[in-house]
């Protein structure tokens, strides 16, 4: 398969995680050492390392029902064992707080670029950085 092709299945796994909630599968598409790096659009906003990227995105996916995304104008650059990728993501669904029994509609736009490094003839995230863009 093309590497090109590789590559954004990968992005869809990452964000279909909302859909199907196999939570486990966001350690598997990210490198598990001290070189991942995160800027995420939600809170927390300081440079998170894989262990708490890891954490957060799970605890975001599991919180978020009806889940679904659109990924937008896709570009996937590769240089040897390096792929830089930019993307519009749109994101909706229903984020739920079990202890209150309440919940608020998820409806964002955000810039997204994540960097693959090539491990064992696996793409896997190396950095994510998450930017949402102003409603208009």
């Amino acid at each position: 398969m093309d590497e090109k092709k590789i590559i954004e299945q990968t992005i869809h796994q990452a964000f279909n995680v909302g859909k199907n909630k196999e939570l486990s599968l966001i350690h598997s598409i990210h490198l598990n050492n001290e070189q991942f790096s995160k800027f995420s659009d939600i809170p927390p906003y300081h440079l998170q390392g894989y262990e708490e990227a890891c954490l957060h995105e799970e605890m975001f996916f599991a919180n978020v029902s009806d889940y679904d995304f659109k990924i937008k104008d896709l570009k996937i650059e590769i240089f040897n064992d390096i792929a830089i990728t930019a993307f519009i993501l749109e994101e909706q669904g229903m984020i739920v707080d079990d202890y209150s029994f309440t919940g608020r509609t998820l409806n964002v736009k955000a810039r997204v670029s994540m960097i693959f490094k090539k491990y064992d003839d696996k793409w896997l995230i190396i950095h994510e950085h998450l930017s949402r863009m102003p409603e208009h």
